[in-house]
C-alpha cells in the first residue's frame, strides 16, 4: 500500500491525466466540473485542507451550492488519504451516500511487469489524438454514448503536458479494441479506456495493446511506473492485471449528495 504522500502525488497525476473543463479551489480542495461526464472529472479532490473545524461545514455547503449551480450532484473523491481526516464522517452527517463501488488503483514498475507475447493476428494503430473511430467504438460498446464521447474528446484535447497516445486495434478494417496511454513527465504511464469488442475477448488483445504501448512508446520515453484503475466488481480485469504483476496501491470511492430541486 502507498504512503499518504504517495497517494496525494498519484491523485495529482490523475487530475493532470484526466483534466476537467473548469476548476475551483476552496481551502486546498480542488473542485472539478466537466458537464457531469465521469465522476473523476466532476468531483472534489480533497488532497489538502487549509481550513479548520469551524469552516468545514460551511465549505461543504459551498461545494453543494457550486455543483448545484452546474446542475450536478456534489461528489467527493475519497481515497485512503484525504484532508481533513474527519471529512468522510462530516459528509455522511450532511446526507452524502456512497456512489458506485470501490475502485483500486494498481501499479507496477516496468521491471516487475510480467511480459506477454503480442497477438499478431490483429493490426495495432497508434494515434496522437483521439480520432473519430476511437470515440465511435467507445460509444457503441462502453457505457457512455456519442454525446458523452464528444465531451471526452474535448477532455483528451486538454491533455497537454502529459504525453498521450491512443491505440486502435483493427480486424478486417473494423475497430475491435481501444486503449489510451497518458505519460506523466516523471515517468508514470496511466492506462485507461481499455475496451475490446465482445466477440474478440479472451484473445489477449487487451494485454497486447498494453505491451505494445509500453514497449513501443513508453520505454523509449523513459516510463518507470505503469498504473491503472479497476473497479472491485470487475473480477476479470482484477485477475488479469494481478497476473501481470500489478499490485494495489490504494483504493478510493465516491460520496455523493443528490442535486437540490
Amino acid at each position: 500500500m502507498f504512503e499518504n504522500e504517495d497517494i496525494t502525488r498519484l491523485q495529482e497525476i490523475l487530475m493532470n491525466a484526466w483534466p476537467a473543463h473548469h476548476y475551483y479551489f476552496l481551502n486546498g480542495w480542488i473542485l472539478r466540473f466537466t458537464n457531469g461526464i465521469t465522476a473523476r472529472a466532476n468531483s472534489v479532490f480533497p488532497l489538502h485542507y487549509t481550513g479548520n473545524l469551524d469552516t468545514l461545514d460551511q465549505d461543504i455547503n459551498f461545494v453543494e451550492k457550486a455543483y448545484n449551480a452546474y446542475k450536478l450532484p456534489a461528489i467527493f473523491t475519497i481515497p485512503n488519504y484525504f484532508e481533513p481526516n474527519n471529512l468522510d464522517i462530516k459528509l455522511l452527517e450532511h446526507g452524502y451516500q456512497q456512489s458506485g463501488c470501490i475502485t483500486y488503483t494498481m501499479t507496477t514498475s516496468v521491471q516487475k511487469l510480467r511480459n506477454e507475447e503480442i497477438n499478431q493476428e490483429f493490426i495495432y494503430l497508434f494515434h496522437s489524438e483521439r480520432v473519430n473511430e476511437y470515440s465511435k467504438f467507445l460509444a457503441n460498446y462502453s457505457q457512455r454514448n456519442q454525446e458523452a464521447q464528444k465531451i471526452l474528446e474535448a477532455l483528451s484535447n486538454r491533455i497537454i503536458i502529459p504525453q498521450k497516445r491512443f491505440i486502435i486495434v483493427e480486424y478486417e478494417n473494423k475497430v475491435i479494441g481501444t486503449l489510451t496511454g497518458i505519460l506523466d513527465p516523471h515517468g508514470f504511464l496511466y492506462i485507461v479506456d481499455v475496451l475490446v469488442h465482445p466477440d474478440f475477448r479472451r484473445q489477449k488483445i487487451a494485454t497486447s495493446m498494453l505491451f505494445i504501448i509500453i514497449n513501443q512508446w513508453g520505454i523509449p520515453n523513459e516510463v518507470k511506473t505503469i498504473w491503472l484503475q479497476v473497479e472491485t466488481e470487475n473480477n476479470e480485469a482484477m485477475n488479469l492485471y494481478s497476473n501481470l504483476g500489478f499490485k494495489r496501491a490504494y483504493s478510493y470511492y465516491y460520496l455523493e449528495k443528490s442535486i437540490e430541486k
